[in-house]
Formats: C-alpha cells, sequence, structure tokens
C-alpha cells in the first residue's frame, strides 16, 4: 500500500490529472465488487473494500488538508475542492459497516464518485 498520499498542487493540470484517476480508480474498484456481491451474494469483499477506501480517504484528507497559502488561487480551489469531496465521500461510507448496509452504501458511494470527477474537472457542483 503507497503510504504518501500527498498531492502537489503547485501545478494545477497534474494535481488535477492525478485526483481524477484517483476517483476512477475508486469507481472501478466498487465496479468490480459490485459485480462480485451480485453474483455471489458474498459480502466480506464489500466490507473489506468499504474498510479501504475509509482508510485511503482519511490518508489522503490527512496529507492534504493544509491549503498551501503560497499557491495560485486556482490551485487552492481545487485543493478545497478535493477536501470538499473526500469529506462527502468520507460520509457516504460506514467506519464500522454492516453486511446489511455496507452493499448501498458501496453503491451510493460510487454515485458520489461519478459526481466528483465531474465536480473536479468543471468546478461546478451538481
Amino acid at each position: 500500500m503507497n503510504l504518501n498520499k500527498k498531492i502537489d498542487f503547485s501545478l494545477f493540470e497534474e494535481a488535477r490529472q492525478t485526483i481524477i484517476v484517483l476517483l476512477q480508480e475508486w469507481q472501478q474498484r466498487v465496479d468490480q465488487v459490485e459485480i462480485a456481491v451480485r453474483e455471489t451474494q458474498q459480502f466480506a469483499s464489500a466490507i473489506q473494500l468499504n474498510n479501504q477506501l475509509w482508510q485511503d480517504i482519511q490518508a489522503y484528507y490527512q496529507q492534504n488538508r493544509i491549503i498551501q497559502t503560497t499557491l495560485p488561487a486556482a490551485n487552492r480551489r481545487l485543493q478545497q475542492r478535493f477536501l470538499a469531496v473526500l469529506m462527502t465521500l468520507v460520509n457516504q461510507l460506514r467506519s464500522v459497516p454492516s453486511h446489511a448496509d455496507v452493499y448501498n452504501d458501496l453503491i451510493a458511494f460510487k454515485d458520489r464518485v461519478i459526481e466528483a470527477i465531474a465536480y473536479i474537472q468543471t468546478g461546478n457542483r451538481g
């Protein structure tokens, strides 16, 4: 597991692309688990993914939470959008998921990820 979750916001386009790729990876991971759960009704993989995503989001938030005031305004806004996205996504997950809720939580999480990708790309919510 890559422990360095710090994003370099000094290069706007690279930071934006890094965030988009990260969100797309999370979306793909949820897609894979969603299919597996539907086919097998085995919720252990969903709980494991929930826990991994929870930890990843917490790590990304902790390592990127300090806004660098020396950055250009657009870069700071991108960082603020990223932090807002992380808060939205972590609130979609449960720290201790149950079998009954984890599947629905992951599906809702995936919906928020899709919205987050658009938000990071355009800067517009909704």
